[in-house]
């Protein structure tokens, strides 16, 4: 027996880490069951037809983000963001990609919050497990892990609309926007300073806020 766990202090601490994860997951848990049956709910009231096979994919997508929680760090306010973004893209079921609701086309705003969010999942998971990178250099590689996902990503849709054309693929060539590519990373590039920008800054006034305090 160490002499870590044989000291109650070291115990109490050990319980304490433990009841917290326990915690952590069962909030993660109960976000993915409420994500899950939302994604459901929408495929089966969709619009467009496509949307309602959305469950096959987006399902084992945001499962997959619990499933990793461990190696990325993901805690329970990071994964809502994640599973509220994959719903945001999922609402293109009742055709708000063609007609959106709000004032911009609705990729724009699905690729600006994607952007967000994936820059602060991978901002804290890089930053957890490479404590000897310096925050620029965390920075740069959540910015080029981004960039780089979103354009894979973009390579996604032409290969769905090779395989399903314009019924069941992602891209409508015929009535898109040409620039939609470009319009896309620049947006998820816009998400990703967006989110860089204001962890930088929330660090900033809470560093001040404790030395004013001390």
């Amino acid at each position: 027996m160490s002499e870590l766990s044989s000291h109650p202090v070291g115990q109490q601490a050990a319980r304490s880490d433990l009841d917290r994860t326990s915690r952590s997951d069962r909030a993660i848990i109960a976000i993915g069951i409420i994500a899950s049956l939302a994604i459901i709910a929408i495929a089966a009231t969709a619009s467009l037809p496509k949307y309602r096979i959305n469950p096959i994919f987006l399902l084992p997508l945001l499962w997959l983000g619990y499933f990793l929680r461990r190696p990325l760090d993901v805690t329970p306010v990071t994964f809502g963001l994640y599973a509220s973004a994959l719903l945001l893209h999922d609402l293109g079921a009742y055709g708000f990609y063609q007609h959106s609701p709000l004032p911009w086309s609705w990729d724009i705003y699905v690729h600006y919050y994607f952007g967000v969010v994936g820059s602060l999942v991978l901002r804290g998971a890089l930053a957890h497990h490479f404590p000897m990178l310096r925050p620029w250099q965390v920075n740069l590689t959540t910015l080029l892990f981004v960039m780089g996902i979103g354009a894979l990503h973009e390579i996604m849709e032409y290969v769905s609309y090779l395989i399903g054309g314009t019924k069941y693929g992602m891209l409508d060539p015929e009535h898109m926007y040409f620039f939609d590519t470009q319009r896309d990373l620049t947006n998820n590039l816009l998400g990703c300073l967006t989110a860089l920008i204001l962890r930088w800054a929330t660090i900033r006034v809470t560093g001040r806020a404790r030395t004013s305090q001390a």
